[in-house]
């Protein structure tokens, strides 16, 4: 269930068809969108050689968003693209330093009765509790759960809301799992999750998304698949499967928002030796205060924890990953279109890559500026 709540020092809800910030530019049609500019700092104890013990980077994401209603509604479509720049090297050719515009969502929904809506494109689709978008996130930086988020694959949907507290979604899609990395803030802080590779052509994948809300403060959603030849190739060259299971809890009540998630992955064929599986872990937990309106800034503080868990595996040995940040979002001039958010965080890699086999260390800091069209 990626996360689509209010982002309480923000005031805005995340991108959507019918996003409470998007702007109707013509009849039926509405234009949304934003401007993500984050700087960090690090520092580490590396004792690697030719390691870089600290440094200081700049990204850039910019999200625009073209929606259209037809039929009263009944028809709605959606185009995202996503343009994104970051440098983590001051080598230009280092491939940790990416420019690039990527269509992200194209899809459409028909609504053919009041409890079923058949959807069918390119999306990020359910799985995962968080925002693929910065509006819809109460971080500077992610959780170390979108490691093992899935990629946004075209495919087909359909939603059947019995009652206002129970949706069903089940989808068939081109395959949810690729190979995930997440750029880091330096070359020593650099996260491998689910080390495998895009469906092989033909094979299609199923999925299960199950959200319950027994009061209007609680959310649960469960949600798996089964990705086919998503895994590993064993000694006879038989690709392996990715299974995929995952829970998630959300309570939000006045000036409260609480949550957490785990994930669990088996991906065939990624052991230490390729007839073995590699199995990953990962969780989230967070906690959200909404300021009093007395505060000298409107704004929202945020804990968060989070951890990743693997076992051994081909391309990335790490035993764990642990991250834990302090968060402020801030709307220092009264406006919900534009916010000022700082972030402390705190990441243990546990590769013992280092000098005497000590765990990594990495201490930042990230500020950032969300410009949201108004």
């Amino acid at each position: 269930m990626n996360l689509r709540s209010v982002v309480p020092a923000l005031g805005l809800i995340a991108l959507s068809v019918t996003a409470a910030s998007a702007q109707e530019i013509a009849k039926g049609v509405n234009l949304d969108g934003y401007v993500d500019v984050v700087g960090t700092g690090t520092t580490n104890n590396s004792s690697k050689e030719n390691a870089t013990p600290s440094t200081t980077d700049f990204a850039s994401q910019a999200v625009l968003k073209v929606g259209w209603s037809l039929a009263d509604g009944k028809v709605n479509t959606l185009i995202s693209t996503k343009s994104t720049s970051f440098s983590t090297s001051s080598d230009p050719t280092d491939p940790k330093n990416a420019d690039g515009l990527e269509m992200v969502e194209a899809y459409a929904s028909v609504k053919a009765t009041p409890e079923i809506t058949v959807s069918a494109g390119k999306s990020y689709g359910p799985f995962g509790y968080y925002s693929a978008y910065s509006t819809g996130l109460t971080t500077v930086t992610g959780s170390l759960t979108g490691n093992m988020y899935t990629v946004n694959p075209a495919g087909v949907w359909l939603a059947y809301a019995p009652t206002d507290k129970l949706t069903i979604t089940a989808i068939v899609a081109d395959g949810y799992s690729t190979q995930y990395e997440n750029y880091s803030v330096n070359s020593e802080y650099k996260v491998n999750g689910a080390a495998n590779k895009v469906s092989k052509a033909g094979i299609v994948s199923p999925g299960l998304d199950i959200v319950f809300k027994p009061t209007s403060e609680l959310t649960l959603n469960a949600e798996g698949y089964f990705d086919p030849s998503a895994g590993g190739e064993d000694a006879n060259g038989k690709a392996g499967s990715i299974y995929y299971g995952a829970f998630n809890i959300e309570y939000k009540k006045e000036a409260i928002l609480a949550a957490a998630e785990v994930l669990y992955m088996v991906a065939e064929n990624f052991g230490e030796t390729n007839s073995k599986d590699a199995t990953l872990t990962s969780w989230a937990a967070y906690l959200t205060y909404t300021l009093p309106s007395s505060s000298p800034v409107a704004g929202a503080v945020t804990g968060q924890v989070s951890q990743y868990l693997s076992s051994k595996t081909a391309t990335d040995d790490s035993d764990s990953l642990t991250k834990a940040q302090l968060a402020l979002l801030t709307n220092p001039f009264a406006v919900s279109q534009f916010g000022l958010n700082y972030e402390l965080f705190y990441v243990m890699d546990d590769k013992k890559n280092n000098v005497a086999g000590k765990a990594l260390d990495t201490f930042g800091i990230a500020i950032e500026g969300l410009y949201v069209i108004p």
